[in-house]
């Protein structure tokens, strides 16, 4: 009660300030950005989409997926100069466009951010067991390859991968300055990794083509006698047409485009920017952190792609044919796993027992450790995609758990998830909800069994991620017109031609932004995109969305009967 009788209104928010504190630099940022994004898929579907598509061009899709990406990543810093809350695109969309598409677009992100979050810490346990497989060969060690491939064990990568989703949450609930720390020295690995793989493929530039006698003598003294040409044998003998795989398409690359080159994208600029609120120096963070982090990453994937198919070609399209193609065939005609298909096969081929034969996944680092002629050198090109896609965790931590405490902050979801540790200053309550989620996830690919229901949950992931950008884009365009009181008080008034640019960027980001939603979406449609079918996919999305509305909408009616104006709540930023 106040002093005249009457009640106290309820703030708008639901805390005073934040709690947060501005500790993140541009350099810091920008690992932020990079390690959120490169991963797995970069290392695993860069190699795939040759075998799946022929005559992809597999260098030209990540670049043409990469532009948008770019433009939109833009479009992101702008925003978060403009409005430097922690949030990201659910403040930026709720401010400008609309309180409730802030809500959902965010609450979309979220979807695909939680259940990615657990597949990749299921699926690094793999890439730890390829770099052990490399250690056990180099040294020819039975006990060490026992040990790999005990880790590549289904079982054994869901209970790992759990561990790894605690190690997780335990570091990401410290202070972001150590946190940041933490991701910047595992960030610097990966990066010398990336480079000397980059080299090694460029220095073996047309070997697989113009050298196969090379190439051949290269590989099978890693992978066994005649392993080279059982791989050809075994692929062209199942449909594989080296003239046909390695045959320019422009159709099979807008279609690797669409797959897996914007699904290694992802949005990479959602992390650094849902931080925004922890940035010192947000004109200048932004655009190195969040602007130009992504950059790099679009010339690293477009580079290392386009220099391992030059090097590898075509075997590497026929070896990874044989591995997604031949063996699930072979293994569902003889009720047996892939791998043991494959090895019954290439036993066959070789003249060897099936135990003698090794099949492993194709990734990137593997062909380039081949390559290498080092098996130390491969083992440590592995242990860099291994540690690349681990410090993926953290930024999906820190982009998931800044979204629920946005939310939190303007009531539309518990207000408990706001509470900050008072040492660490993190989000520890909000951490916790995002570790359980995770393990749930986790959990959901061991024997891969969600894929039973949901054949194209990885394409709902991904679009999941994209939609948002398309609104972030639009957001960019409306800002500096039906917000010019927030651009005035911003950094960004003082910047010659930044409003115009702004808008350029955001209206070529929109459209880019919104063919690829439109197109991804109309991969995991029955009938593809001309015929809207009702999938399983589709349903969880559409109930997704529905479930999103709901809690917007409860939220919003809970807090106008206590008396809390829940449209002035979107007027204004919320306090730093």
């Amino acid at each position: 009660m106040t002093g005249g009788g009457e009640e106290e209104a309820i703030p708008i928010f639901a805390r005073r300030a934040t709690g947060l504190v501005r500790e993140i630099g541009p350099f810091g940022l920008m690992t932020i950005t990079m390690s959120y994004a490169i991963g797995g898929g970069i290392n695993l579907l860069s190699v795939k989409n040759g075998a799946l598509y022929p005559g992809s061009h597999v260098g030209l899709a990540f670049l043409i997926a990469g532009i948008p990406v770019l433009l939109v990543a833009i479009c992101y810093a702008f925003l978060a100069i403009m409005m430097p809350r922690s949030g990201g695109s659910y403040i930026f969309v709720s401010r400008i466009i609309s309180p409730i598409w802030g809500f959902l677009i965010s609450w979309v992100s979220f979807l695909g951010g939680w259940l990615l979050i657990g597949i990749i810490a299921y699926y690094d346990v793999y890439f730890w067991g390829t770099m052990l497989w490399c250690v056990g060969i180099a040294f020819n060690n039975p006990g060490i390859v026992g040990a790999a491939e005990w880790l590549m064990d289904p079982f054994n990568s869901l209970w790992l991968g759990i561990v790894f989703l605690i190690i997780a949450f335990i570091i990401c609930s410290l202070r972001i300055t150590t946190l940041v720390r933490i991701i910047q020295a595992l960030w610097t690995i990966p990066v010398v990794g990336s480079i000397m793989i980059l080299i090694t493929y460029g220095a073996n530039w047309g070997i697989a083509a113009v050298s196969p006698d090379r190439f051949r003598e290269i590989w099978d003294s890693f992978m066994g006698r005649g392993h080279y040409d059982a791989t050809m044998a075994i692929a062209e003998d199942n449909g594989f047409d080296p003239a046909k795989w390695t045959t320019f398409s422009w159709t099979q690359t807008m279609n690797a485009a669409i797959y897996a080159a914007i699904w290694a994208y992802g949005s990479p600029a959602t992390p650094p920017t849902a931080v925004a609120g922890e940035v010192k120096i947000p004109t200048k963070t932004q655009m190195v952190g969040t602007a130009l982090g992504t950059f790099f990453i679009m010339a690293y994937y477009v580079s290392v792609s386009t220099v391992m198919f030059g090097a590898c070609d075509p075997f590497i399209r026929a070896y990874t044919y044989n591995y997604y193609t031949v063996g699930p065939h072979y293994a569902e005609e003889w009720n047996v796993t892939r791998t043991e298909a494959l090895k019954r096969l290439y036993a066959d081929y070789m003249g060897v027992s099936p135990e003698e034969v090794r099949i492993v996944t194709p990734n990137l680092p593997f062909f380039a450790g081949i390559l290498s002629q080092n098996m130390g050198l491969a083992a440590f090109y592995a242990a860099s995609a291994a540690i690349w896609l681990w410090n993926d965790i953290p930024p999906f931590y820190l982009y998931l758990t800044r979204f629920v405490f946005a939310w939190a902050f303007d009531r539309v979801f518990p207000t408990f998830l706001t509470k900050i540790h008072p040492t660490l200053r993190s989000p520890i309550y909000a951490n916790l909800l995002i570790l359980i989620l995770s393990i749930i996830s986790c959990a959901m690919c061991w024997g891969w069994w969600v894929y039973g229901i949901f054949a194209f949950l990885d394409q709902v992931a991904c679009w999941s991620w994209i939609f948002p950008d398309m609104f972030v884009a639009l957001a960019a365009v409306l800002a500096p017109i039906f917000r010019e009181d927030i651009f005035k008080e911003s950094p960004l008034a003082g910047i010659k031609y930044a409003k115009i640019l702004m808008i350029i960027i955001g209206i070529l980001a929109f459209f880019g932004m919104t063919l690829f939603v439109y197109l991804v979406q109309g991969t995991f449609y029955a009938a593809g995109p001309s015929v809207v079918a009702v999938t399983p996919d589709l349903l969880l999305v559409i109930g997704w969305l529905t479930l999103g509305v709901i809690i917007f909408s409860a939220y919003s009616y809970y807090n106008t009967k206590r008396g809390i104006p829940v449209h002035e709540i979107y007027k204004a930023l919320p306090p730093a």
